[in-house]
């Protein structure tokens, strides 16, 4: 669950449309374990990502794709430009190094791409619940 508050918080931060900090990103959050954490190798957390990232250009191509779900799930959330950029910024990041032989495949077990979007994500939406709290406090 996110990293910045717990389950119980996220359950609790209430954003404009009802819908919950957690109800909202439980989704990303598996997806994007499973693309960068979810297996371990030696106490090190791995996830797909880094096992496609093994096949030559195809793996890379796949796994950048896959990413594009961070942007749609920014975009369906109207979150602010500046999250968008970041999103396409760890995309961009994490598809040219990754597509690089061997260094890039090492590259791909600790950057974690996945997850960083997920907290943009997670942060983004933190500030809007809060920020609807404090609204509601005034009404």
């Amino acid at each position: 669950m996110p990293s910045r508050i717990t389950r119980e918080e996220a359950e609790l931060l209430h954003l404009p449309n009802g819908r919950t900090v957690a109800d909202e990103i439980a989704g990303f959050d598996r997806f994007s374990d499973l693309m960068d954490t979810r297996f371990k190798i030696a106490g090190v957390p791995f996830g797909l990502d880094s096992l496609l990232g093994l096949l030559p250009v195809a793996g890379d191509a796949i796994t950048g794709a896959a990413g594009l779900y961070a942007l749609g799930t920014a975009a369906r959330l109207k979150l602010p430009i500046t999250a968008h950029i970041q999103i396409v910024w760890n995309l961009v990041v994490d598809v040219v190094i990754g597509s690089v032989p061997l260094a890039g495949d090492v590259f791909d077990f600790f950057f974690r791409s996945h997850r960083k979007n997920f907290r943009v994500v997670e942060k983004h939406l933190i500030k809007r619940a809060k920020r609807h709290h404090k609204d509601l406090a005034k009404a």
